[in-house]
């Protein structure tokens, strides 16, 4: 048994290094500052007149310095937003005007309430935006489509939440506590987002989902800065932007897919969905298997020797494609166990490929097994605990050394992390995955909990779910986050 610290994984910028993503870019500019990148973004903009009003004025005001927050006694963790503009900061600007706006009637909206279960309601509502979507994509040619969801909207979708404005605690658990950050959204509102992008797909334009409460945010939502940060960073990704990079030791190729299962709708059958990462700049493709047969004997399901097979085989001639050269190395996660099946057809592809290395990591992020620190600190992130060669314990959570603090409100849970199978060092595997957490374009505070590959894989699953056969998925990424 070994315990050890990982030092906060680098991100690569425009201009150099830094370990945050928010101080990179606004020091050292993005990471493609001197590639084809989007200087420009046109946005196309869908909603109500009021809600449409509403945020074009923010996207006007986040042209300027936005500050943190007023009581900010953790200035590393809540950063000033420096505006998003041309001369500084992500070096780009948003373009629209009045054809690339289309206003939902009030009417509309109300229509679609009346004498219809929440089910109905939401396919209603769905419709509306395709109705948009479908005429922007044909008749216009947006980077991104801007989905503005209207308050009383909202309030429907959430009927269980009170916003009582109150003050925010300490202002962190309520922006990152990921433990209970699925509780935040009811089913009801995960349902329209994933149908919304499951359904939006077909025409070809990233969308991008913004409530028009965040104008004036309330005391449970994000300060204006962090809100600024987390969506430019988003919007600059969608319209084929690489904001940062992880720094590697080697110059190895390598190339990191994550595998996860999903039901059906009906719960009747269960699909694979393949994340894969084609490199350290987060490039991939999205991939959907097979229907996986359920074996009595076995709970957790699994791909049969042919399904491993052809699911990584098509994975790596996408990625050949892609990026015109075949990887050396191959790391799979899953957040299930292998089996033998599962490894032979991984390994026959790789062979196929020519790919020398191959690593088979099962990432669990539900364990019984804790540490802890002296004073009741918690364990710090970059916490790994080595039990042997194949099992061990890593802290993507804690308190963490740059920002000066725990941004959990919670004890933290580790990720539990099985080897099944590896050619490369467990010490560089656990290295990669504290790295990959970082990757993650949706939020620019960088602890999140899971890698990239498995976080993509959970949520392209539950979006691939709304897609009905012989609709084909987007293959980027930026379709699902």
């Amino acid at each position: 048994m070994n315990i050890r610290y990982i030092e906060e994984p680098i991100l690569k910028f425009g201009l150099g290094e830094d370990v945050c993503p928010k101080n990179g870019i606004r020091r050292l500019f993005p990471y493609d500052i001197d590639k084809v990148r989007p200087q420009i973004i046109k946005l196309g903009i869908i909603g109500k007149s009021i809600s449409i009003e509403l945020i074009c004025s923010w996207l006007d005001d986040c042209k300027n310095h936005i500050p943190s927050k007023e009581k900010n006694n953790k200035p590393r963790l809540f950063t000033d937003f420096m505006g998003y503009k041309a001369d500084e900061g992500f070096a780009s600007q948003i373009l629209y005007d009045e054809s690339y706006i289309r206003k939902i009637n009030n009417s509309d909206f109300e229509d679609t309430k009346k004498n219809v279960t929440y089910e109905k309601l939401i396919e209603n509502i769905v419709q509306l935006y395709l109705n948009e979507i479908e005429w922007l994509s044909k008749n216009k040619s947006p980077d991104v489509i801007l989905c503005v969801l209207p308050e009383d909207f909202t309030k429907i979708l959430l009927p269980e939440i009170v916003d009582n404005n109150s003050p925010e605690e300490d202002g962190i658990e309520k922006i990152v506590d990921e433990d209970v950050l699925d509780n935040e959204e009811s089913e009801i509102e995960q349902n329209f987002r994933r149908l919304l992008k499951a359904k939006a797909m077909k025409f070809g334009k990233p969308i991008q989902l913004v409530r028009d409460r965040i104008v004036k945010p309330s005391g449970e939502m994000q300060d204006p800065a962090t809100i600024a940060w987390n969506f430019f960073t988003a919007l600059y990704y969608k319209a084929s932007g690489t904001p940062w990079g992880i720094v590697k030791k080697d110059s190895s190729i390598v190339c990191y897919a994550g595998i996860s299962f999903y039901k059906s709708r009906d719960r009747k059958t269960t699909q694979t969905s393949i994340a894969q990462i084609f490199d350290e700049l987060g490039k991939g493709v999205i991939l959907r298997g097979d229907e996986i047969l359920e074996r009595k004997d076995d709970r957790i399901p699994h791909l049969t020797a042919e399904q491993a097979f052809n699911l990584i085989d098509r994975a790596l001639t996408e990625y050949s494609l892609a990026v015109k050269i075949s990887p050396q190395r191959l790391v799979i996660h899953k957040s299930s166990n292998y089996n033998e099946e599962e490894e032979e057809g991984f390994l026959q592809a790789a062979k196929k490929h020519k790919i020398d290395a191959l690593d088979l990591v099962t990432i669990l992020s539900r364990t019984n097994y804790r540490l802890f620190r002296e004073h009741n600190y918690p364990p710090l992130r970059g916490t790994h605990l080595a039990f042997d060669d194949k099992n061990h314990l890593l802290y993507t959570r804690g308190s963490v050394l740059y920002y000066e603090t725990s941004t959990s409100k919670y004890i933290p849970n580790p990720l539990q992390i099985r080897l099944y199978r590896f050619d490369e060092s467990p010490n560089l595997i656990c290295e990669e995955i504290l790295a990959l957490t970082k990757m993650n374009w949706n939020n620019t505070q960088f602890d999140k909990r899971s890698p990239i590959t498995i976080e993509c894989s959970h949520k392209v699953g539950e979006i691939l779910k709304y897609l009905e056969e012989g609709e084909d998925p987007q293959l980027k990424y930026s379709f699902y986050m």
